[in-house]
C-alpha cells in the first residue's frame, strides 16, 4: 500500500514539473517581439521655368498675352518650359509658305538638371513639315518624304547642344546656378508644300516632358524614361 502511494506522489511531481516546463516555454514565446521604424526627411525638388529670353539673358520673357510690338509681335513664353521667341500669333498660312516657329526648352537657374523630350503633334492634313536641328534626335517620329532630318511630327529627345542632329544619346540639360539653361531650338520654322492640304485643324502642338533624378546619387535608366516618354507622347 505504501509503495503504491509513493508511486502516485512521484508521478504527480513529475507531471507538475512537466506542466511548469510547458508554462515556462509558452510564456517566453508569448512575449517574444521585435519592432523597428525609420523616418526619412525629404527636400523640395523641381524643374523650374525660365525667366529670360533664350537669345538675351538680360531680357525678361513677356507673359503669354497680347503680342508685343517691341518683340516683333511674339508672345515670349508660350507655356511652362517651352519658349518660342519668333512665333507671331495668328500667323497666316497658305500652301508654299514658311512660318517662323522655334520651340526651345529652358529651365530656370534654381531648377534640377533633367532629361528633355519634346513631342510634336501636327494637326495639318498634309504637307506641313520641319527640319530637326542639331542637339535633337528622333525617338519615334514620322519622316517627311524619307528625308533624314525632316519630319511632320513625333517624339524627340535632347542629346546635347554640340551634337549633330540624330546623333548621340539622350543627354542631361544641366542647370546653371546663375542663369537659365536652354536646349536650343527643336526646329526653327514650319514649311508647307505647294500642294499642301491644310485641313480644318490648322495647328501644331508642341509638348515637353522633363525628367530629373530624385537624388544626386541616383542613376536614371535612360531606356526606362524613354519608354515613359513614349507612353506620355501617345496620349498627347
Amino acid at each position: 500500500m505504501m509503495e503504491q502511494q509513493k508511486k502516485k506522489r512521484t508521478g504527480l511531481v513529475i507531471a507538475l514539473v512537466a506542466c511548469l516546463a510547458l508554462v515556462g516555454v509558452a510564456g517566453v514565446m508569448a512575449w517574444y517581439s521585435s519592432t523597428s521604424e525609420i523616418t526619412n526627411n525629404f527636400v523640395d525638388g523641381g524643374i523650374t521655368e525660365p525667366g529670360t529670353d533664350p537669345t538675351d539673358p538680360n531680357k525678361p520673357l513677356k507673359p503669354d498675352v497680347t503680342p508685343d510690338p517691341e518683340h516683333n509681335g511674339h508672345h515670349g513664353q508660350v507655356n511652362g518650359n517651352i519658349v518660342e521667341n519668333q512665333w507671331i500669333a495668328n500667323s497666316k498660312v497658305t500652301p508654299g509658305s514658311s512660318i517662323p516657329k522655334n520651340p526651345n526648352v529652358g529651365i530656370g537657374k534654381n531648377s534640377d538638371s533633367c532629361y528633355v523630350f519634346v513631342n510634336v503633334k501636327n494637326n495639318f492634313t498634309s504637307g506641313a513639315h520641319f527640319t530637326l536641328n542639331n542637339g535633337w534626335k528622333a525617338v519615334q517620329a514620322t519622316q517627311y518624304n524619307s528625308q533624314a532630318n525632316e519630319y511632320t511630327g513625333g517624339l524627340f529627345v535632347y542629346v546635347g547642344k554640340d551634337v549633330a542632329v540624330n546623333a548621340g544619346d539622350a543627354a542631361i540639360l544641366t542647370a546653371n546656378p546663375t542663369a537659365d539653361s536652354w536646349t536650343g531650338e527643336v526646329f526653327s520654322k514650319v514649311k508647307f508644300d505647294a500642294d499642301a492640304v491644310l485641313g480644318n485643324s490648322k495647328s501644331i502642338k508642341v509638348s515637353a516632358y522633363l525628367v530629373a533624378a530624385s537624388n544626386k546619387t541616383e542613376q536614371i535608366d535612360v531606356a526606362e524614361i524613354t519608354d515613359a516618354a513614349k507612353a506620355w507622347a501617345n496620349k498627347q
